[in-house]
Formats: structure tokens, sequence, C-alpha cells
């Protein structure tokens, strides 16, 4: 696996030798990057979205993003911040077994989320903030913990219940701050339409209505930023983590059904991706016998594909199960849950690629991007602010394309 630290002749950042104290006396440009959880690459043109066509005609658009695998929210988030498959960054999963913190991470153990040494790599923000330019984060993966002794300057402890357009708001209240305190980055979360493909599905009506409510929230953003005095300078970057597709109950097979449970020191995950820990000597054994079976893949970690770029994690066990697109893998006796959508799946399954938007001063207008890995937007944000970027697994050749003064 290659790591650059990417500063390809054709771009050639404007490294700061000592730019501490840069922010005392003006910004030029900022970033805004907003993540709608779950917006598959299509539902722009599924689903009425007058704010996202906007924004294409006026900047960029992605073909698609290609999420990391697995294809889950925590993995992709802090890949989108670090530029790092999970491999490298150490969020190999939602849940995982982590030997080094001699504890299970779970999304919802907040002394796991909070805690610094879950997360390896550089996010976005510590290095923002690293080199004189402050950073806000409204619940991003990472941001409740101080990863390398760092905050980003204002953050939110995760919130679920606050009104979107209420943190939208707070995003203009931070960048109506004072220049010596305005943050120059700035991460925004929305948990939808992740919660709503789930229970119905990526094609359905009332997914479609969220998605059209999201595509409102976009346009609030959009004109709250344009009416700032510098608004012209304000770079927004629309995302997501992972797309949605479909799952039937007839396509469900239970794991403890196929696989000996002597065989099994522990298994840690979610449909449709799960982390084994097989008994010495049994790993063969659980391999063979899932792979014998319709609508499940596993691997031994030495055997686990290329273009997953996984299973080299010190955190990661003996062996990798997943679920064939539109099937689902568990541990219940009762199939009749698993309806509706779900993400996790192979990271070449097109309905997991999500989009890519972006609005501002260093982008093209009206350019369509070819598709791209989501470990490349770190570089592009480190480009736009000028910052000196950590090693990463991102390419900057890949994306040179987009930016205003580009090929």
């Amino acid at each position: 696996m290659r790591i650059s630290r990417y500063l390809p002749m054709a771009l050639v950042l404007l490294t700061c030798i000592s730019c501490k104290n840069r922010q005392t006396e003006t910004l030029e440009t900022y970033v805004v990057m907003v993540s709608f959880d779950g917006f598959r690459w299509d539902y722009a043109d599924l689903y009425n979205t007058p704010n996202f066509e906007e924004m294409a005609s006026n900047g960029v658009k992605a073909e698609r993003l290609i999420p990391s695998f697995p294809t889950k929210t925590f993995p992709n988030h802090y890949s989108l911040a670090t530029g790092l498959y999970p491999d490298n960054h150490g969020i190999i999963n939602n849940s995982f077994y982590a030997p080094d913190l001699d504890g299970i991470y779970r999304i919802g153990d907040r002394d796991m989320v909070s805690n610094p040494d879950a997360y390896f790599g550089e996010p976005i923000w510590v290095t923002a903030e690293e080199q004189g330019v402050k950073s806000a984060s409204y619940y991003w993966v990472g941001s409740e913990a101080p990863i390398k002794g760092s905050y980003p300057s204002y953050w939110k402890k995760y919130d679920g219940s606050v009104p979107y357009m209420d943190r939208v708001d707070q995003v203009i209240e931070w960048l109506k701050l004072p220049v010596q305190k305005r943050p120059g980055l700035i991460t925004l979360y929305f948990d939808e339409p992740d919660g709503t493909g789930h229970e119905y599905g990526p094609v359905h009506d009332t997914t479609g209505e969220v998605v059209e409510y999201l595509d409102s929230v976009l346009g609030y953003l959009r004109s709250e930023i344009a009416a700032l005095e510098y608004g012209d300078r304000v770079n927004l970057i629309v995302l997501s983590d992972h797309g949605m597709g479909p799952i039937y109950p007839d396509r469900y097979v239970n794991l403890y059904d196929v696989i000996n449970e002597e065989w099994i020191e522990m298994i840690v995950g979610g449909n449709p991706v799960y982390l084994v820990d097989a008994v010495d000597g049994f790993e063969a054994s659980v391999t063979s016998a899932l792979n014998g079976v319709v609508g499940v893949s596993s691997w031994q970690k030495d055997d686990i594909p290329e273009h997953f770029h996984y299973g080299n994690s010190p955190r990661f066990p003996d062996i990798l199960v997943v679920a064939d697109s539109t099937w689902s893998i568990g541990n219940r006796t009762d199939a009749s849950g698993y309806a509706g959508g779900a993400h996790g799946y192979d990271n070449a399954f097109t309905d997991m690629h999500t989009i890519f938007f972006a609005d501002g001063p260093a982008f093209k207008d009206g350019y369509t991007h070819p598709v791209f890995p989501n470990v490349d937007v770190y570089g592009i944000i480190a480009y736009i602010l000028e910052l000196d970027p950590a090693a990463t697994d991102g390419d900057m050749e890949r994306v040179k394309g987009m930016f205003s003064e580009g090929d």
C-alpha cells in the first residue's frame, strides 16, 4: 500500500513555514465540509433536488465518490478526515475488538469514541490547528477526542436531537466570529438519509421526502453563506460516507447455522460485515464453511481482495466475513428484520458509492469529475487551505482537474 505526501509538481502547495500567527491578520479562504450520512450517489438524480443541481451547475460534481471498505459510517468519516484507509487509521469497522485498547470499540460507547488512542493518523482539523488555522466540528467522527493532543477550536458532543437548521445556524455563527477567532475549516454532519434508507430502502417515497428535505437544508446553508460579506471566499464541499443498497428477508444467512460456535473465539460487527477471531487451527474451517453458502464471502487476512486495502491493521483478527450485495448476515433466527436497506458491502458495489459536490473559488464551474476514492478528500482540503499535509493514502493527481486553476 502506497502512502504519499502527494506534493505533485502540477499542484505545488504553498507551505507555511511559520504560519502560527497568520490568522491574526486575515483569512483568504474557507472550507466548509458537509456530510449527509448514507446519501447514495444517485439520490440527487432520483429525487427532486434543485439545490444540489444548482451547486453542480456552479461548481464541481463527481460522477461518484468511492467509499473505503468497510462501507460503514465511522470508518469512512474518519477516512474523509485523514486521507487514510481504515487499515491505517485504526477505525476498522463501526464496532471491533482493539487489543491495544483491551476492549471493543463501539460507536455508541462514549468512552471509546472520546479516547484518542482509538484513532491513528492525523485528521484535517489537527493539521489545520497545528498550522495556525482554527477549525470547528459539528459532529464528525474523531472530533470528540484529543487526537495528537488537539481538539478542533470549536466542537460539539454528538446529540442527534439538535434540529438540522440549528446546526446550520451554528456554522454561520462560527463564520461570523471576529477573524482572530473565526474557523477557516468547518465540518458539519447530518445523520440522514441513512436512517430512512435503512428502514425503507434507497428507492422509496419516504426516502425521497427526506432527501428533498436535505436539499432544502443545503439551500439554506448556501444562501446563508452567500449572505456573508466574505461568502465568496467560502469553499463548500458536500459529500457522504457511503451509499445504500436494498436487502430482502429471503436473502438472509444466520452465521451460526453455518459455523460451529466452538470454532470461534470472538465475532464482532453487524450486517453485512463481521470480523472473526477463530480458535487456533480452525481458521480454514470457518472460511470453508462460510464460502460454501450462497450470499456469503469470507477470507483469512492474507487472502482479502487487494481493492479492499484491508486486513493489515494490528486490530484486524483472523477472518473477514461479508454478505454479498442485497444479502444479509447475522445471528438472529428471525429474518423479518432484514428488509429495507443496508451498507457495509464491497466498495466496488456501485450502490455503496456516494456523492461529492463542491462550489467556491477553488473549484471549476459546471465541471463533472471522474470517480475517485474518498481518501483524496483530505488532500483537497489541505490544498485549498495551503496546509502542509500529513502522509496519506490519497493521490492529488487524481483530483487536480477539479480546481479552478487545474488542468
